[in-house]
């Protein structure tokens, strides 16, 4: 990629149109010992020069609304609060770097990527940063990619244009996606666009000797402890506690290395059958319905909404309408909830500097659960929009309850 850079941006086009704007996605790196303010600087410089797009603002042209070149890009700061990106405090970026003590905050906006883009930046910021400030002692990190490399094939890549979204209709698998609605969650839609967040850690390899015992994965496991958690809240409930899982599509639509957005859900439905299933089965269950909804036709099938959506976004006249057809999709929660896991952090001998890794963001509307996991810890970061802690303590009991060997 030369200096100046211009892409449209289509996949992830419907953050832009979101009513009283986007809240950043934010990366929260928790060190062993406080930041230090000239280390992060070199090493924000540095990782900014090997992903240049991500020194970036958004303009629009006839309409349309593009990934541009921004001039300048902030240093870290040192700050309490996060900044609102593409405002005076950012210099219009859409990626900010703030810490303060010993916590590194990566802001970014999701129109421009997804949580995989962004640890890609992150794993190279780390890697500077960590050498600078421990000079002599070699931190290396799996796949980082350093200033000189050369861009991959595919890694700016637009998955609505570039993407292969070729499916036959007939081999596509649909989930059941009715849903019970949570009350408190239909209430919460009443606070203002607050929302609450509540931390639980786990030692990971309590959490991985669970998911090995029972044939699940830590996205399915703890899938299920909330949907029983929710049952439990809700014994009454007729209709199925429904997870909307958020998957990734790059692999299936052919662009493994782009950075731009390429989510979208899958949905794993819990009912009268399922109640009944004990753990190991229930793992195994729900193991084969995601595979189901992976198979190559099911998978861009769900793939091609980023394309559905954009197609819509275009052939609309104005600012106003789009952002009042998003409005009319986004504003409902989502029933029942969302589960998250962006995975792993491999990153190497970084690992020995690092604490936990959190990733959330403000203005969440219903229930959603954030997973990470680095080192010896798994983080998941409980989000919600209604101020009642039932379904997170609900929630935090079956899970201690089941990391402890006490199934049920």
């Amino acid at each position: 990629m030369g200096k100046r850079f211009k892409m449209k941006i289509r996949a992830g086009e419907t953050f832009l149109y979101r009513k009283g704007g986007t809240e950043s996605q934010v990366f929260e790196i928790r060190m062993k010992s406080d930041v230090n303010y000239h280390c992060l600087q070199k090493a924000a410089r540095l990782a900014y020069k090997r992903y240049p797009y991500f020194k970036s603002r958004f303009k629009t042209i006839d309409g349309s609304v593009y990934l541009c070149e921004n001039i300048v890009s902030p240093p870290p700061a040192r700050v309490r609060k996060l900044r609102p990106l593409g405002g005076s405090t950012t210099a219009n970026n859409l990626l900010d770097i703030t810490f303060h003590k010993n916590c590194i905050f990566i802001s970014f906006h999701h129109a421009m990527c997804d949580g995989r883009g962004i640890m890609l930046f992150i794993k190279t910021l780390m890697y500077y940063y960590l050498n600078m400030r421990y000079r002599y002692n070699n931190v290396r990190i799996p796949d980082v990619r350093l200033v000189g490399e050369g861009m991959l094939e595919g890694e700016t890549a637009d998955p609505v244009n570039e993407g292969n979204l070729e499916f036959d209709k007939t081999k596509v698998y649909q989930a059941d996606r009715t849903a019970f609605a949570i009350p408190e969650v239909q209430n919460g839609e009443d606070a203002g666009g607050m929302s609450w967040r509540y931390e639980i850690t786990f030692n990971v390899n309590d959490v991985m000797k669970v998911c090995k015992d029972n044939n699940c994965t830590p996205a399915i496991l703890m899938t299920i402890l909330m949907q029983k958690g929710v049952k439990n809240i809700n014994p009454d409930a007729a209709e199925q506690i429904l997870c909307s899982m958020s998957c990734d599509w790059r692999e299936s639509i052919g662009l493994p290395n782009t950075f731009r957005n390429c989510v979208s859900s899958i949905y794993l439905p819990y009912g009268k059958n399922e109640e009944e299933m004990d753990l190991h089965t229930l793992g195994t269950h729900f193991r084969a319905l995601i595979a189901r909804q992976k198979e190559i036709d099911s998978a861009r099938c769900s793939a091609s909404v980023m394309k559905m959506m954009s197609d819509m976004l275009d052939s609309l006249g104005s600012y106003e309408q789009k952002v009042e057809t998003v409005t009319g999709f986004t504003s409902r929660p989502i029933n029942s909830f969302i589960c998250s896991y962006t995975g792993r952090a491999n990153m190497g001998d970084a690992e020995k500097y690092i604490e936990s890794m959190h990733v959330y963001s403000s203005g969440t509307k219903g229930i959603s659960l954030q997973m990470m996991s680095i080192g010896d810890t798994f983080t998941i970061d409980f989000l919600q929009n209604f101020p009642e802690d039932t379904y997170a303590i609900s929630f935090l009991m079956l899970t201690g309850l089941i990391c402890s060997g006490v199934l049920f």
